[in-house]
């Protein structure tokens, strides 16, 4: 083995000096930090004489020394910035560089330090074995390497670990904003829920001493005062009906029943048994149609998002004309459709982008009663469902059609 390195050695030497035409080192702040792992310090120096002067991306190279795989790990250990590992199998023990890889990917959980296996005794480490086995980099024969095939192993090497950093960097950079998107969420959540909940004793106490002081004063009050107090105590309950639909909003996905697998028509059926009286007063033809799979939803955050729906088609709808509600529903490309039609009062193209915010109504109070809410909570129902909801109409007194599109698992997933 002796005569086999020591013929390594000689090519090793025999590698050209610096090729003509590359910059001259020039000092940097930053360095890209290159550990030479090799138990034989001629190996050492050829490098050191092969690459003292290369610079990338305007970044010179800083070169350290490991004469042992446990020199590497203290190396590591000293150095957690470095880019580039040149590293010699045979060592201490036959398996040494290798171990040294199953450390710094296993233990260490590196992933971004590139790892070029240099060796002059391919037999303790078949390239097809080692490249399919082992997460390196670069897999290079010391008798066939020259100073331009070692910048160029190095320079790619360098470059590669610079992406890697960088999309390492991003993606931190991405979890941080994402979990404290989460965190801010579910203050707002906690906050919407407490305001909602709490501010209803108060407010179910000014309408209740407000209804005991009318009926005390009634004989002192005239027609205007009268209304005066009607006024007052319709819009506290107008605001308890807002805070209830607020609270229900800031339930959903936090308070709701987990998703379970469900007949999406026996969904609809008791959507329908809630909403009799409503389809009744409106005298709607009422229909349903398609394809009803199997659905893994929420069960109350459907029934609710149907509820909605429906109850909207009944509500808002076109005096002196039949009302007729088409509900649908089908399968495609992995997702579950819904779609409520009704011919009735219809939308302004241009008020569309506002129907799914809280508390936006395009009706006043007098013509349709309502919070504003409804809808902004099927939205969220949707989203919540990994879904989407939108609208059409042709514009107004021509009807409506709400859509939703719920993905949908593989029941055997």
């Amino acid at each position: 083995m002796n005569s086999s390195r020591s013929a390594d050695h000689d090519l090793l030497a025999a590698w050209l000096a610096p090729e003509p035409g590359q910059v001259d080192a020039a000092p940097g702040d930053d360095p890209w930090k290159v550990l030479l792992v090799d138990d034989q310090e001629d190996v050492h120096a050829v490098l050191h004489l092969t690459l003292h002067d290369v610079l990338i991306e305007g970044r010179r190279l800083l070169l350290l020394d490991a004469l042992s795989a446990s020199d590497a790990r203290a190396a590591i250990v000293a150095h957690p910035d470095i880019a580039l590992i040149l590293l010699d199998v045979v060592m201490e023990s036959d398996q040494a560089g290798l171990d040294l890889v199953r450390h710094i990917r296993d233990e260490l959980r590196n992933r971004s330090v590139q790892i070029v296996l240099i060796t002059g005794q391919p037999g303790y480490a078949p390239q097809r074995e080692v490249i399919s086995g082992y997460q390196i980099d670069g897999y290079r024969l010391k008798s066939e390497l020259s100073a331009n095939q070692i910048f160029v192993q190095v320079y790619s090497a360098i470059r590669t670990h610079r992406l890697m950093r960088e999309h390492e960097i991003l993606q931190q950079d991405l979890e941080q904003k994402v979990n404290q998107l989460k965190r801010s969420n579910a203050e707002l959540e906690q906050f919407s829920y407490a305001i909602s909940h709490d501010l209803r004793q108060p407010l179910r106490m000014i309408s209740s001493y407000m209804q005991l002081l009318g009926v005390s004063l009634a004989d002192q009050l005239g027609s205007e005062q009268r209304a005066y107090f009607n006024f007052a105590i319709n819009g506290a309950k107008r605001l308890d009906r807002m805070l209830v639909d607020l609270l229900e909003y800031s339930r959903v996905g936090r308070l709701g029943e987990p998703p379970e697998w469900l007949e999406s028509r026996l969904i609809l059926d008791d959507a329908l048994l809630f909403l009799q009286p409503s389809i009744l007063e409106a005298q709607a033809t009422l229909r349903i149609g398609g394809q009803w799979p199997r659905v893994f939803v929420s069960p109350d955050e459907i029934l609710r998002l149907l509820q909605n729906l429906i109850g909207n088609a009944a509500k808002f709808r076109n005096v002196g004309r039949a009302l007729e509600i088409s509900v649908s529903s089908k399968v495609f490309a992995g997702n579950w459709y819904i779609c409520i039609a009704d011919n009735g009062i219809g939308i302004h193209p241009g008020q569309i982008a506002r129907l799914f915010q809280v508390f936006q109504r395009l009706h006043s109070r007098a013509a349709f009663d309502g919070s504003g809410v409804g809808l902004a909570l099927c939205r969220k129902i949707a989203e919540h469902h990994g879904g989407r909801i939108w609208a059409e109409s042709a514009g107004e007194g021509q009807g409506s059609r709400f859509c939703v599109s719920l993905p949908l698992p593989s029941e055997n997933a």
